[in-house]
């Protein structure tokens, strides 16, 4: 989560291979749970965090 904060909004492509240089393994299966939870969003090849956690970590109600 804390790359999404970072990066807003990033290309599929890109989120990818950046989450595989960070040393997750699989990281198509970690972009679909955190989609599937709702915490980020899945566009025409972005994926973008939610408004609800971005707002909810500007408000201090979650920490990462």
């Amino acid at each position: 989560m804390r790359y999404f904060l970072r990066y807003r909004s990033v290309g599929e492509i890109l989120a990818s291979r950046e989450l595989r240089a960070m040393g997750i393994k699989n990281p198509s299966k970690i972009l679909a749970k955190l989609v599937s939870l709702g915490l980020i969003k899945r566009g025409i090849g972005c994926y973008t965090i939610s408004k609800e956690v971005l707002d909810a970590f500007r408000r201090g109600e979650i920490e990462i």
